[in-house]
């Protein structure tokens, strides 16, 4: 063969060269990338653990399957905590053993959970998107009422819904990432209307209203902001906000997602860009828990101690979508956190 390369021409013996070079630089491009791949994804599940002193991290439950991706969770008045699967809809109440349940046909009425949390008479509403793919828009507001029953809350046309919040009135709030709104319902889910918007900031151009809880102690509405990285308590009578932060552009940006608000006014936020869990103290951020797969929500039980955290381990999420395949994986298995605050 050697032989025969030699007898061809000078052009053609260059062109075998390069062809062959091309070839090896490829095989050995391949072999890296598949031996980087598999020490990304042969790491070991990554366990949260406390930042901060008397506080303490633990695993609280874990979901059936891998396709659980839990990107919301609420914590009803009795404790039980309730998650959702962002890639199939299936809902999960879990009691405060960490016994998981599923709730018959909810991956059959709901496509995608991306949003929960609970009324004062124990409904529970429900943010679902029309379908996983992120690259797609659509979503509405549900409701699943005690005796089991998922129903339509309003019929509004939401472009890219996330969040919802309820205040004492029962009014509800929802966050429309893709229109940049909040939507505001009266009990009943009737003469909805744009609420609010995000002002204005100086070098800001995008932003994107996320997470919401009811401030009880302040009757307002707290509002995250993963785009601008802000976080606003907005009253529920005047509208007019307050910016109670800004990260600007200090390094490590918190990626703001999920909220819950203590009864004393103490704000909790999920930190999805670092994977952490924050307090809101005097106008800066603590993180008091880290190493999470993806902090997208929190919510605390009727005690004020337990603070519930999701693991949602999205990162495989684009990809399937994009390229038809994954290539990181999720540590399995699903799980849900729980964050024990001192006394």
């Amino acid at each position: 063969m050697l032989k025969r390369i030699q007898q061809r021409s000078k052009n053609q013996r260059l062109l075998i060269f390069i062809v062959v070079f091309v070839g090896i630089v490829l095989l050995l491009l391949i072999g890296a990338t598949l031996l980087s791949l598999s020490a990304l994804n042969s790491g070991g599940r990554v366990e949260a653990q406390a930042l901060v002193p008397d506080v303490t991290v633990a695993q609280y439950a874990i979901l059936p399957g891998d396709e659980a991706f839990p990107a919301a969770l609420a914590v009803a008045p009795d404790a039980t905590v309730y998650t959702g699967s962002y890639l199939t809809g299936a809902l999960w109440s879990i009691d405060t053993d960490g016994a998981v349940v599923e709730i018959p046909a909810t991956d059959v009425v709901l496509a995608s959970i991306v949003g929960l949390t609970f009324a004062q008479d124990g409904t529970l509403y429900i943010v679902a998107r029309n379908d996983p793919d992120p690259r797609t828009a659509g979503g509405s507001l549900q409701r699943l009422s005690a005796d089991g029953v998922i129903s339509e809350y309003t019929s509004h046309a939401f472009v890219s819904p996330d969040d919802v919040a309820i205040d004492s009135q029962g009014s509800v709030y929802v966050s429309d990432r893709g229109s940049d709104e909040i939507w505001r319902f009266n009990v009943g889910g009737a003469d909805g209307f744009e609420w609010w918007t995000p002002p204005a900031l100086e070098g800001i151009e995008a932003y994107e209203p996320t997470g919401l809880a009811y401030d009880a102690a302040n009757d307002a509405i707290i509002v995250t902001d993963p785009l601008a990285n802000t976080i606003y308590r907005v009253p529920v009578e005047s509208g007019e906000a307050e910016l109670l932060y800004q990260h600007g552009d200090r390094q490590f940006p918190p990626g703001f997602d999920g909220v819950t608000v203590a009864a004393d006014g103490t704000i909790y936020v999920a930190a999805l860009g670092q994977n952490g869990v924050v307090e809101l103290r005097d106008g800066e951020l603590v993180y008091i828990a880290g190493n999470f797969r993806g902090a997208s929500d929190v919510d605390l039980a009727p005690d004020g101690r337990h603070l519930y955290v999701t693991n949602f381990d999205q990162s495989s999420i684009g990809q399937r979508y994009q390229f038809g395949t994954t290539i990181t994986q999720p540590q399995l298995p699903f799980a849900l956190d729980v964050v024990t605050l001192s006394s």
